[in-house]
């Protein structure tokens, strides 16, 4: 699963990732890889990856799909997703089911962080992708400021409390790394290297 981190503020958006994902072999072992979650889009927008290794196989075919459409205002890029991904998530089950019966959920989830010079009312933007059981098999929504997945409601109140409090996104920064540090300490399934990035008005910064 992993760990995936995502805060809009007034002044850009932060999103911290780890590393590690979990691949399962035939035989029914588990060993872990080393993946990059994080896929920049365009100068101001970057997909991040969370759940299944696959979802980050689907992150880098819309970088390519982006980047030849010319795709660089990031609600052209949010409009052009969900039908992309609803595409490819059809193409991987038909695929796999080729080879072994496979549960119809697979837990992907995709978040698109954006941040827009030309909307200074709303310029950092937060859509969330995830794939389902039941038809349409892509859901998705517009969030506000927080995204953590797995959840982690503690880590989101004192988000939203930087957020509510207009802190500087340096705050923001320095509490995701710490809490990253933290969950690796506890949990196995995350595990460094550690990612983290800004998306402002400058552009993609690595922190």
């Amino acid at each position: 699963m992993g760990q995936l981190l995502a805060c809009a503020t007034p002044e850009g958006i932060v999103v911290a990732s780890d590393s590690r994902a979990e691949l399962f072999e035939p035989a029914g072992e588990e060993r872990f890889v080393t993946i990059d979650r994080l896929t920049p889009l365009t100068s101001h927008a970057v997909l991040a990856s969370a759940g299944a290794v696959e979802a980050q196989d689907l992150a880098r075919d819309f970088a390519a799909f982006a980047k030849g459409e010319k795709l660089t205002d990031i609600d052209d890029l949010i409009q052009a997703a969900v039908p992309f991904f609803t595409g490819k998530v059809d193409d991987f089950f038909r695929k796999a089911c080729e080879k072994l019966p496979l549960d119809p959920v697979i837990n992907m989830y995709l978040v698109i962080a954006g941040y827009s010079p030309q909307t200074p009312d709303n310029p950092s933007r937060l859509f969330i992708i995830w794939d389902r059981v039941k038809p349409p098999k892509i859901e998705s929504t517009q969030v506000t400021h927080i995204f953590t997945l797995p959840r982690r409601m503690g880590l989101e109140y004192k988000l939203n409390q930087l957020v509510a409090s207009l802190a500087p996104i340096a705050e923001v920064v320095a509490l995701a790394k710490s809490a990253m540090e933290k969950l690796a300490s506890q949990d196995q399934y995350v595990g460094p290297p550690f990612r983290f990035l800004s998306v402002t008005k400058e552009g993609i910064t690595e922190l």
